[in-house]
Formats: structure tokens, C-alpha cells, sequence
């Protein structure tokens, strides 16, 4: 009992920094939110993305979501911690879990790394071309940079949440987790997935279900958060068991 104890007491580090990934990539998501809000009108085609952003590089990379690319990759924090947790539960389907989420994380990462990438590239060079060459600018921006071209991408939240509908179905058998949080992730990834779904057969459905599944995945990353601090606080109660303080 001490042993298995002393197993769960020695990830309460990982427990606790895989609960403050998501409240940190909620921050982002706020800040990237109210720069929108408070920037003027989004863009709406590509001589408004090079316009924004010879107006302002860093409004234009939020605009862009470009700390996407650090709010999802440390998102790979909070699955590992919940496969650390979850693993006795079902171990086999954590495991296809944390390989679905570790290959959307990277997927969405290296592709909307690129994005912003050429972005800066691009508008930089479109500030110095001249008219003949911006034309050209034009086409390339359309070809590798345009915000709209993000199949790449959104293949890679797909995977995550897979991971996310999986884990979910797994919090459903466990006392880890409460069952709010279980629910609110399975009913996150089915609409997620109608919102792909839809994208082919019905895109106007899919622009009202793509804010309402982001929206569900938020309160599913706040609801994870809390768990893992609680799991934290009672792996740090067991330490504290084990080795008594003098």
C-alpha cells in the first residue's frame, strides 16, 4: 500500500504543472480575444492581413492566434498529466489517448508555426517590394500564409480532440475525476466532430457549432485543471504520510 502510495506522491509535480497548463493557455486564448475586440475590424481578405500588419506586426501575429502556438503545445503538459492519472483506470486507452493528443499537438504546432512564419516574412517583404513585385507577394501569401488556409492545422486539433473525447470516456470510470468534467469533454468532441462533419455537408451549421465546441473545450480545460490540483494536494497529503514532517 506504502509502495503504490509512494508511485502516485512522486508525479504531484507533474500533476500540478499539467493543472496550470490549461489556466495558462486560457490566458492566451483572453489576451489573443480582447486584442480582436479592442483592434478594429478582423481582416477579411489578404491585402487587409498585410495592411494590419504593417500597421502593427504584434496586433497582426494575435490576430493571426499566433500564441496558439504556445497554448496548445503546453497543453501536451495537461495530457500527460491526466495519462499519469487515468493510466490504472484503462491504461490502453490512455495510451491511444496520449498518442492521438502528442501527434495533434505537433501537427497543429510545426503547421501554425509556418503560418506566422511566413506571415512576418511575407509582410515584411511586401512593405519593401515594389508594386510589380507585390503582385507576386499576393500570390504567395495566398499559397502559404493566408489565415482561411488552415487544414493542416485544424487535422491536428482533430487528433486532440480525440484524445480529449477518449480521456473523457475513461473519466467515466474513474474516481479521479468528477463526472461533470467526463461529460463536458464527451459532449465537447461530438461536437467537434459534427463541426468537421458539418463543414463539408452543412458549413453554415459548422460556423455556429465551431465557437460553441471551443467554448465547451475551455470549461473542459478549466474542469481538468481543478482535478489535477486536487490530485496534486492529496499526492502531497500521501508524501507527507509517508515522510512525516519533524
Amino acid at each position: 500500500m506504502t509502495d503504490t502510495r509512494a508511485k502516485d506522491a512522486a508525479w504531484k509535480s507533474l500533476y500540478r504543472v499539467g493543472a496550470v497548463a490549461p489556466l495558462i493557455a486560457l490566458a492566451f486564448y483572453v489576451i489573443q480575444i480582447v486584442a480582436i475586440i479592442l483592434g478594429g475590424p478582423y481582416p477579411t481578405g489578404i491585402t487587409d492581413w498585410l495592411s494590419l500588419f504593417q500597421r502593427s506586426k504584434v496586433l497582426g501575429l494575435l490576430y493571426l492566434n499566433a500564441l496558439d502556438v504556445f497554448s496548445i503545445a503546453i497543453l501536451g503538459l495537461m495530457f500527460l498529466a491526466l495519462y499519469v492519472a487515468l493510466r490504472q483506470t484503462n491504461e490502453s486507452y490512455m495510451a491511444i489517448a496520449a498518442f492521438f493528443a502528442l501527434l495533434g499537438i505537433a501537427v497543429f504546432v510545426a503547421s501554425r508555426a509556418d503560418v506566422v512564419s511566413a506571415s512576418l516574412s511575407l509582410s515584411d517583404q511586401y512593405a519593401a517590394a515594389t508594386e510589380a513585385h507585390r503582385a507576386q507577394i499576393l500570390v504567395a501569401w495566398r499559397a502559404t500564409a493566408a489565415p482561411v488556409c488552415a487544414t493542416i492545422q485544424t487535422t491536428g486539433f482533430l487528433f486532440t480532440a480525440a484524445a480529449g473525447l477518449i480521456i473523457s470516456a475513461v473519466m467515466l470510470r474513474s474516481k479521479v475525476f468528477g463526472k461533470a468534467t467526463a461529460y463536458v469533454g464527451i459532449l465537447a468532441g461530438a461536437v467537434t466532430f459534427a463541426d468537421y462533419a458539418c463543414i463539408v455537408v452543412a458549413p453554415a451549421v459548422a460556423n455556429i457549432l465551431m465557437p460553441v465546441a471551443g467554448l465547451l473545450w475551455l470549461v473542459w480545460w478549466v474542469l481538468v485543471s481543478r482535478g489535477l490540483f486536487r490530485l496534486g494536494k492529496r499526492t502531497l497529503k500521501a508524501v507527507e504520510e509517508i515522510i512525516p514532517t519533524s
